[in-house]
């Protein structure tokens, strides 16, 4: 069997700017909330302050970020690891279906009904690799929710994409995933690989374990009740024409539809 984890190193690098990230949002929360009328918007930045801590954490370990498009408007970052030739991504454990990846949910748990064409991009790097042979962690007592919450992309996006996995020579990609308890703590970290031949996504490794009294943080009461009121706020941008569906529209590179 071949173990495709990552290493410690990086693992802890990964978890601490994870952590850091979130709780700077979380301080950003509660100052908004405090001195705005209304600050609900600033529920959407939460993975930008989460990306921007892990870039900064393992840049002094040679990872390098590239900004991609997820949408019209929004980006975030691809996380590459030059010396393995490893990209992946920081997603919340929100709207991904582990058995169907690149369709994910969409902000009412339901699975969409269209593929999310860049993740199809994406997901296709792992092509080459025999999961048979792959070592798995167990997933007992674990809880496989749902993960993107980015958006299908234009042609061009599209071959910028490519471009990247191409050019940069990938040939591994992952998803490392945080989910949010009903505290509004980090209760779950995980490292997942897509599997393109049967649109599944596979546990690596548990994180979770690299949360430490170092990187760890509590939340009281009226910090709870500042994020947990963002859950009637926050909608699927497919809702509401913010992101375009590209499925139908995707045009390969090569020329191929």
């Amino acid at each position: 069997m071949i173990n495709y984890k990552l290493d410690k190193v990086l693992n802890q690098a990964l978890v601490d700017g994870l952590m850091a990230g979130y709780k700077e949002y979380t301080d950003i929360r509660r100052e908004r909330a405090t001195n705005m009328i209304i600050s609900s918007a600033y529920a959407w930045v939460k993975g930008n302050h989460i990306e921007d801590n892990i870039a900064r954490t393992c840049e002094k370990l040679g990872v390098q970020y590239i900004s991609a498009k997820a949408g019209m408007t929004w980006r975030y970052l691809q996380f590459y690891i030059g010396e393995e030739n490893i990209l992946f991504v920081i997603k919340n454990a929100k709207y991904f279906n582990a058995d169907e990846v690149t369709q994910g949910k969409d902000a009412k748990g339901k699975t969409r009904t269209t593929n999310m064409s860049y993740m199809k991009k994406l997901v296709n790097i792992n092509s080459h690799i025999d999961f048979r042979q792959v070592k798995l962690e167990k997933v007992t007592g674990y809880v496989q929710l749902s993960l993107f919450d980015d958006y299908p992309l234009n042609d061009s996006d599209m071959q910028e994409i490519e471009k990247i996995a191409t050019n940069r020579n990938v040939d591994r990609f992952y998803i490392v995933t945080y989910e949010i308890d009903e505290n509004q703590l980090i209760s779950q970290i995980s490292l997942f690989m897509p599997n393109p031949e049967d649109n599944k996504a596979y546990l690596i490794d548990d994180l979770t374990q690299y949360i430490n009294a170092e990187n760890a943080f509590t939340i009281d009461e009226r910090l709870k009740n500042i994020l947990g009121n963002q859950s009637d706020e926050e909608y699927d941008a497919l809702s509401f024409g913010i992101a375009i569906e590209e499925d139908e529209k995707d045009i390969d590179p090569a020329g191929e539809s």
